[in-house]
């Protein structure tokens, strides 16, 4: 009968942003192991903990199934003589299958006969089969940082302590890195047993509940935010409750308990990210507001302690956190003593990248590129041009700030708290404000910078960070990205996506390149022009990898890419045109690539010369002075369309597609390939036109077309 299998890894404390990926990759393998096993089964669940990896699925099968196999031997003319008696080829197959003679068939396999066997395969009992398969999944995790035990060979994020596997109510035999699996697990360290019986897989969470253990870390969420809620309530407040401090939480504790602690209310008139860095980014708590939305002089821990000891876990945290805030409290005030503009000669003595100068240098260059951008964009203003260029200017300001200089807090507070020095300095909102936005978005889900101003800086320091990095040769390799250059590349991209604002991309990064400083010996950087192309590289494969994320096909995504394309905003615009057409058009869609494909993979191979023109003189049939004409309308059509700074992709797709019906015809009623070396030729100049045409959209030899889109 089916039964419930339960497979838990017990370790020391296992870093929180390691649980979830590792459960992911336990479901996959056990899930995709089973179906290789023939075993049938239900749901699949996963659960996790600091201290246990876990997964349920409900109603495994007892035993494999049964399988017969075809399995393929000799060919029928060595098996059998010519009488059709079987010769020693087929004896020998035969009893290495299994099987017996009269049990052979031939059949006729790509115009040969061949010998085959149908074999039996009995299945397994899943007790016996299973063992394996855990082992394997457990010996594949995949984790950040690992340990290694050399003398067994195995390694994992942290030191195994115990196993469970069961199937139903039998131990399964199973073994890794010296440890045996169990029927018993262990509680929580202060609230439960450290030695808790499981006699049915189907008890697990129950049993662990019962010592101290939430092992349902979806559970374990909920109820921390209703405890939080209930907490922050109770004085008339919510708790600012963000995601990613959400999560790390759930995964430090096995047995939830929020406790709401206090700080001097004096502590409000510090920058509020400064208060919630030091509350969120230190000590995993999460902040608390009025009704108003303004900071309220409380806070709420997550804890992993006996509830009893509430008073006592909480006055320790305010022990730690009061602290921090009074060290905030100190920077602030020592930092607010120099006005923001007079620290910029301090940036001339702090390396920016080795090679490539100053953090003053750096601040000068992107003064310089915010400059290139006002002249580039159509919709910045001289107000704006100007508040970029000075925001520039004081942008790497607070890098020489006790605030920033303090690791745990500058990681987080750079740039934003630039923007309340430069404000209290005197500068103007608009400065301040982009001097905040200038890291947006620093990563996915970000919002980019609010103000024309940050946006041109954000765009200006992500390309100088890139430029520089790529003159070094720090190039993002496969499995290493240390800079976050794809991040920074993905930043540029969203700002572009969300603005619409268009300019020459490979321009921008020569401008980036060209002002970096050029040392006595630049023997070791990269060429300017290899560095620019290979940058060029990395935005379309981030425009690949954004794309696809958001359900654009690949084949789209290459066939875009693969155009002379230089503007992000227009490539973007064509792609996304693309994926509509095949999703809510497809006819016309598949008119498109029809159309476009033949003409393409006929004249492409023959490299016709880019001077050669089109000889009407030399037309011998009705079809080819009709094509000529009826493409030099269309293209005529869409190059007025291509003037316009934003085109309308979708009436250029259109009149496109219409030339599908001549272009079939002419094909039907005219030989290209033809002797006549002048005529050949003639008639391929017309198809590449054509090609180079439909190049403005896309190049349609990349997309993949089946049957059915064809037909």
């Amino acid at each position: 009968m089916p039964a419930d299998l339960l497979y838990e890894i017990g370790v020391e404390e296992i870093p929180a942003n390691a649980v979830l990926p590792a459960l992911a990759q336990l479901e996959a393998a056990i899930g995709e192991g089973l179906d290789r096993l023939r075993l049938e089964h239900g749901h699949i669940a996963t659960y996790g903990t600091p201290r246990r990896l876990a997964i349920i699925i409900n109603d495994v099968d007892d035993c494999q199934e049964d399988v017969v196999e075809q399995i393929k031997g000799p060919p029928a003319q060595a098996a059998f003589d010519a009488e059709g008696n079987p010769t020693q080829a087929a004896v020998g197959f035969a009893s290495s299958r299994g099987v017996e003679l009269s049990d052979l068939e031939v059949r006729t396999i790509n115009e040969g006969e061949w010998v085959f066997a149908r074999v039996s395969k009995p299945g397994q009992p899943a007790a016996e089969v299973l063992p394996q398969l855990l082992k394997q999944a457990t010996e594949q995790l995949s984790f950040p940082k690992t340990m290694w035990w050399a003398e067994v060979g195995f390694r994992f994020a942290r030191p195994l302590r115990w196993l469970v596997a069961l199937l139903g109510d039998e131990l399964l035999n199973l073994e890794i890195a010296g440890v045996r699996a169990e029927k018993s697990t262990r509680g929580h360290r202060v609230l439960g047993s450290n030695s808790v019986e499981i006699e049915q897989a189907d008890q697990y969470l129950a049993v662990l509940e019962a010592n101290g253990v939430i092992a349902d870390h979806q559970r374990r969420r909920e109820i921390i935010v209703q405890q939080a809620t209930e907490l922050a309530a109770a004085k008339g407040c919510r708790p600012r409750i963000d995601a990613d401090i959400l999560t790390e939480v759930n995964f430090l504790v096995e047995y939830p308990a929020c406790v709401m602690g206090s700080f001097d209310s004096e502590y409000l008139q510090l920058p509020e990210e400064v208060i919630v860095t030091v509350l969120q980014g230190h000590q995993k708590a999460f902040a608390v507001e009025d009704e108003r939305g303004n900071l309220a002089p409380n806070f709420i821990a997550v804890t992993n302690a006996d509830p009893v000891a509430a008073d006592t876990v909480c006055s320790g945290w305010e022990k730690v956190i009061v602290p921090r805030l009074d060290d905030a409290q100190f920077y602030y005030e020592q930092d607010m003593r120099q006005p923001l503009a007079e620290r910029r000669e301090a940036l001339k003595h702090v390396t920016f990248m080795e090679k490539l100068g100053t953090l003053y240098d750096q601040s000068e260059r992107l003064a310089e590129l915010t400059s290139w951008l006002a002249e580039h964009l159509d919709e910045v203003s001289d107000a704006d041009a100007q508040t970029a260029r000075r925001a520039a200017q004081l942008a790497k300001c607070d890098q020489v700030t006790m605030m920033v200089r303090d690791g745990k807090l500058g990681e987080v507070l750079q740039g934003i708290i630039g923007g309340y020095y430069a404000r209290d300095s005197g500068e103007s909102q608009a400065v301040a404000t982009a001097i905040s936005e200038q890291y947006l978005p620093a990563q996915t889900g970000d919002p980019v910078p609010d103000t024309c101003a940050g946006r041109m800086l954000s765009l200006a320091d992500k390309m100088d960070h890139l430029a520089a990095c790529f003159r070094l040769g720090e190039i993002p390799r496969s499995s290493a990205d240390p800079y976050a250059l794809r991040r920074r590349a993905a930043g540029v991209i969203e700002i572009v996506r969300q603005t619409g604002y268009q300019f020459a991309l490979l321009g921008f990064i020569r401008q980036s390149l060209e002002l970096l400083p050029v040392p006595p010996d630049d023997s070791s950087l990269v060429p300017t022009s290899q560095a620019a192309s290979r940058l060029q590289d990395l935005f379309a494969e981030r425009l690949q990898a954004v794309w696809e994320q958001g359900g654009v096909d690949y084949d789209i995504c290459r066939a875009v890419l693969a155009t002379d394309w230089d503007d992000i905003a227009e490539v973007n615009a064509r792609a996304q045109l693309l994926a509509q057409l095949r999703d809510s058009q497809p006819e016309l869609f598949t008119a498109l690539a029809t159309a476009a494909e033949r003409p393409a993979r006929i004249a492409r191979p023959e490299d016709i010369p880019e001077a050669a023109e089109v000889d009407t003189s030399l037309f011998e049939h009705p079809m080819e002075s009709r094509l000529l004409e009826e493409f030099a309308g269309v293209r005529d059509e869409v190059e007025t369309l291509l003037q316009d700074k934003s085109p309308d992709w979708a009436q250029v797709a259109t009149l496109l597609a219409g030339l599908l019906p001549v272009i079939h015809q002419y094909f039907e009623d005219v030989m290209v390939m033809v002797e006549d070396e002048a005529l050949r030729r003639n008639r391929l100049t017309l198809l590449r036109d054509i090609d180079r045409l439909f190049l403005h959209l896309a190049d349609f030899l990349e997309i993949v077309q089946n049957s059915a889109q064809e037909g």
